[in-house]
C-alpha cells in the first residue's frame, strides 16, 4: 500500500504587510534594501534628520566650522599630592573645523562623485583601420606562424567567402 504524501504548503509569493506599515516582507528580505534585511535606509535617514533638527546639530557643526565652539578639556595642574584636575576651555582644532566644513558641504550639496573618468587621448581605430594594420603585419606574422602557407591561404579564402556571403561584396586584396 502506497503511503500518502503530506501536502507541503509552499511560501506565498505575495508580500505580507508589516505591522509598522513600512513596506512588506518578501522572501529574501525587504525589496530595495541593499543588505536584504534590517531597517530600510529611508527610515534611518528620517530618524537622523529628526535628531539633527531637535538637537540643533547643524548650528553646532557651523559653530565648529567658524571656530566659535568651545571644548572643555580636563587638565591636571600640579604634581604629586597637590595635583588637581581643572576644566579648561579650548577652541576647536583645525582638523575639527575642516571636518565640520565637509559635513556641511556634503549635506548642502551632496557628496562629489567618486568615479574617475580617464580620457584616452588617442581616438579609437575603425574596423577598416584595424584590418589594414592586420593585413600590413600579416606577411611578417605568417613567416613565424606554425602553419603551412597553403593552410593559411585556405583559411584566407574561407574568410573571403564568408565575407561575400555576409556582406554581399568582395574583399579588397
Amino acid at each position: 500500500m502506497a503511503k500518502k504524501r503530506a501536502k507541503v504548503k509552499s511560501p506565498s509569493k505575495s508580500p505580507t504587510p508589516r505591522p509598522d506599515g513600512h513596506g512588506a516582507l518578501m522572501v529574501g528580505g525587504v525589496p530595495g534594501n541593499a543588505g536584504g534585511s534590517g531597517r530600510p535606509k529611508e527610515v534611518l535617514r528620517r530618524r537622523l534628520r529628526e535628531l539633527m533638527e531637535a538637537r540643533k546639530g547643524h548650528e553646532y557643526v557651523a559653530d565648529v566650522m567658524d571656530g566659535t565652539a568651545i571644548e572643555k578639556v580636563a587638565v591636571t595642574v600640579g604634581s604629586g599630592k597637590e595635583a588637581r584636575v581643572e576644566l579648561v576651555e579650548v577652541p576647536c582644532k583645525t582638523r575639527d573645523r575642516l571636518y565640520a566644513y565637509e559635513l556641511l558641504r556634503d549635506g548642502a550639496y551632496g557628496r562629489p562623485d567618486q568615479a574617475v573618468q580617464v580620457e584616452d587621448e588617442r581616438p579609437r581605430r575603425t574596423g577598416e583601420e584595424i584590418m589594414a594594420r592586420i593585413m600590413e603585419l600579416l606577411p611578417r606574422v605568417a613567416a613565424v606562424l606554425p602553419i603551412e602557407r597553403k593552410e593559411l591561404a585556405r583559411l584566407l579564402s574561407q574568410r573571403r567567402q564568408v565575407e561575400v556571403l555576409v556582406q554581399g561584396r568582395e574583399i579588397q586584396r
